[in-house]
């Protein structure tokens, strides 16, 4: 089954980032949360964590990942491991 996301990112239920859903076949699978600070300067940090669902709930997968993609491939492991 393919793995998609949501096209856009919505901001997250916490109030400091932003998040997109994950699915697979339609059934949500996980969300990716993108967090971002200021830094001096122009700079902006961003990182990348990830939630498994479990049941009706989500669940943070451990680790910061520095891309979306690798966050997005923690939640398909986990979610093929279930």
């Amino acid at each position: 089954m393919p793995i998609t996301v949501d096209e856009a990112w919505i901001p997250g239920p916490d109030g400091h980032s932003h998040v997109r859903q994950v699915y697979r076949g339609g059934e949500t699978i996980g969300r990716v949360h993108l967090w971002q600070e200021d830094e001096e300067g122009d700079l902006t940090r961003e990182w990348f964590t990830a939630e498994r669902m479990k049941g009706a709930l989500y669940e943070p997968i451990e680790g910061v990942h520095p891309t979306f993609d690798e966050a997005l491939d923690r939640i398909v492991l986990y979610s093929l491991a279930q």
